[in-house]
Parts: structure tokens; C-alpha cells; sequence
């Protein structure tokens, strides 16, 4: 007795019960259903089946090295979920975020006070699970940047990628380029190592400090210091690499990196004739090194204030946007416009724009739990820094 096929109707609503990283998986079987299941309607019954929760951490450094972060959710349908979402189940005090993976909803946190013997936590907050890692070798040495990247949710494995400014900021005469130590850190094997080749950046050229990474095909991608330039390292190979931006892009105005339907994107945010503009430049390829510009359009946004586009919200054309430093809420570029719904930012201390710095983190998550160690335990904040002195 042979059995009717199923239609592409019935696999796309068993698929929408999948959490989000086995979607991005699914997604490449074909180009249809690549298509079918970037549209509206898959999106917003996945949202309705899986519950899971989109949003975004803001982190300030306050006085004395003091880190405030606040979590804002910006989609979900729970509400239930709207105020769980946050740091105070860990056993240290005023973390700081140093790393996540927004599309898996999990964090790298560390004790920003505690010099030397910094306490390392990986959490899935959404959860509250978390475990402690070992310090890497150049715990003592400032930390430039940070990325971290779930290579599988089930058995759960992650790797972290740490660059760190060497006691000085060497600048050699004989290759002309700034010399970074690069480590990685494997949940496999539960430890960190130096890579034999260090990261040597040409002169003139520099990552920007705690800048958070765009994920996009085990590639980690950051901007350069100079807008001329994307760094990226690879997870796989565990190398780095230079990729150029355009020639003709106006580096004067806001830039951020983006996923924009599986490649690497860049939105620009800039001001001609008293409008708004906005630009979407993104690769030819996932893999490709051609940049292509797909979009260039009038920008309704807030008068006079500036407006940070944070992130982009994953397989829809909304993006995350920071206005004026006391509120965030969703810019849609297909309507052009703000979402109604805003969130407004409240600190337990007054903030000098001038001096304070400003970290976001987007978050993405469901709330299955993990196969995370949790034997292994943290001491407060203020015993540590005891031991340490």
C-alpha cells in the first residue's frame, strides 16, 4: 500500500515547531523553501508554536568599573516572558557581557573587577543555567574583543575566541602592523590555547574595543577602527582575514554590520538634503567578496536625535534601533518606519554620554534547557576580589 507524499505545506508546519537554530538549518534545503520559510507568515507561526523571546541587552560602564545591564524584550508572545529575562541568577554581581551568540541566547560573562583571576561564566539566561571555564593565559592582559559561537546545541558545544592587547602596543618597523594575541577556547576540551600565529593588523588599521561580532557561516566579522575594513575569523580554521568595504561607502555616517539573508551586510545610516537615508550593501555570495547595493531609500526616523541601528532582527527586514540613549525600540525598512511599541531605558545612575561606553548585545532564544555542567560553582564577587588581594 503506498502512502500520498507529503506537500511542502504539511513539512513547513511540522518545521515551524523547530526552535530557531534548527531553522537557519533547514532553510538551505532548497530555494523554495529557503523562500517560504523567510516570509511573514512562517515567521510569526514559529514565534506563536516555539514561544521564543527576541530583545536586546544594553550594558553601561559605570563608576569604578561597575557594569549596569538591562534587558529589553522587543518580541514575544508571551508576556509572562517579557520581565524574566535577566543576569541576577548568577553568583557575581554586576557582570560584565563579554560575548554572546544571539541566535542561540547564550552569553560569555566575566567579574570586570577582579583583575588577573577574572571569573569566566557561560549562561543561557532565558534558562538560568550557566557553568564556569578556566581563565586563559592572557587573563591579565586587556581584552580588545571577544566572540562566541554554539557549534551544537545537542550535545551542547561552543568555542570562544579571545584577542588581547600585548602589554604595549608594539608597532614593528620590519612588517609595518599591531600585533594581537589570539586564543580560542573549545567546550570539547574544556580549555583555552594560543594560537602559534598572532593577529598582525596593518598599520593604520585596529579593532574596536568589546565591539560585538556578526555570526554568519562559523565566520566572526568585525569592523575596523579606519570603516575601510572587516575582520574576520574563522571558527572552523581558527584563521583571520581582511575583507575590504566599498569604495564609494560614506564611512562619515553610522555603520553596523548585519546578517541580511545569510550574508554579511552593512546598513548605513546618513543625512543628504536634511532626509534620512538609508543603504543596505551586502555580499554577492555567503562567501563572496563583492559587495552589492541592494537598497538605498528614504529613512523615517526621530528628528534631530541620533539613531544607532543595532541589529537585524533575523530573516525579516527589521532592525534594532538605539535613539537618543533612552529608548530602543524595532525601525521596519519596509514601511519605513518606527514600531509603535517602545522601550524606554532607565539606569540606577546618570550617565556622561561623553565618557560612558555603550554596549548592545541582541538576543535571541528559546527556553529548552541545556546540557550545561552545573556542578561546578562561583563565589561571590567580593570573595574573589578578597582572595585576591
Amino acid at each position: 500500500m503506498s502512502y500520498p507524499a507529503m506537500n511542502q505545506d504539511i513539512i513547513l508546519g511540522i518545521l515551524s515547531y523547530c526552535p530557531v537554530s534548527a531553522i537557519e538549518k533547514f532553510r538551505f534545503l532548497n530555494k523554495d523553501y529557503y523562500k517560504r520559510m523567510s516570509e511573514s507568515w512562517f515567521i510569526n507561526l514559529n514565534l506563536l508554536r516555539t514561544n521564543p523571546v527576541f530583545g536586546v541587552f544594553i550594558q553601561y560602564k559605570g563608576p569604578l568599573s561597575t557594569y549596569y545591564s538591562t534587558y529589553y524584550v522587543l518580541t514575544s508572545k508571551n508576556i509572562h516572558h517579557r520581565s524574566k529575562v535577566s543576569l541576577e541568577f548568577l553568583p557575581v554581581e554586576k557582570v560584565k557581557i563579554e560575548a554572546c551568540d544571539p541566535s542561540h541566547g547564550i552569553l560569555l560573562c566575566v567579574d570586570p573587577k577582579c583583575y588577573g583571576r577574572t571569573t569566566y561564566i557561560v549562561c543561557k539566561p532565558t534558562t538560568k543555567q550557566y557553568h564556569t571555564i578556566p581563565n586563559p593565559e592572557t587573563g591579565c592582559l586587556r581584552t580588545i574583543v571577544t566572540g562566541l559561537v554554539v557549534i551544537g546545541a545537542n550535545p551542547f558545544r561552543y568555542k570562544i575566541v579571545k584577542l588581547s592587547q600585548q602589554n604595549k602596543i608594539t608597532f614593528s618597523e620590519n612588517d609595518n602592523c599591531y600585533t594581537l594575541i589570539c586564543e580560542v577556547f573549545d567546550s570539547d576540551l574544556f580549555t583555552w590555547k594560543r594560537l602559534d600565529d598572532d593577529v598582525k593588523l596593518p598599520e593604520g588599521e585596529f579593532l574596536r574595543i568589546s565591539s560585538v561580532p556578526v555570526l554568519i557561516n562559523g565566520f566572526l566579522h568585525w569592523l575596523t577602527t579606519s570603516n575601510k575594513n572587516v575582520f574576520r575569523f574563522c571558527m572552523k580554521t581558527e584563521t583571520w582575514s581582511l575583507h575590504p568595504l566599498p569604495n564609494d561607502l560614506t564611512r562619515t555616517s553610522p555603520l553596523v554590520l548585519a546578517k541580511y539573508k545569510d550574508k554579511l551586510g552593512i546598513i548605513l545610516w546618513k543625512q543628504k538634503s536634511r532626509e534620512n537615508l538609508k543603504g543596505i550593501w551586502v555580499l554577492d555570495s555567503s562567501f563572496g567578496k563583492t559587495w552589492v547595493n541592494v537598497k538605498e531609500e528614504k529613512s523615517i526616523v526621530e528628528e534631530d536625535k541620533l539613531v544607532k541601528p543595532v541589529w537585524l532582527l533575523p530573516e525579516t527586514n527589521v532592525a534594532v534601533v538605539m535613539c537618543g540613549f533612552d529608548w530602543v525600540g524595532l525601525y521596519d525598512m519596509k514601511t519605513n518606519s518606527m514600531k509603535s511599541e517602545r522601550y524606554k531605558i532607565s539606569l540606577p545612575f546618570t550617565v556622561d554620554y561623553n565618557s560612558s561606553s555603550v554596549d548592545y548585545f541582541p538576543f535571541y532564544s528559546d527556553y529548552e534547557r541545556l546540557n550545561l555542567n552545573e556542578g561546578q560553582t562561583v563565589v561571590r564577587q567580593s570573595r574573589v576580589c578578597q582572595d585576591n588581594w
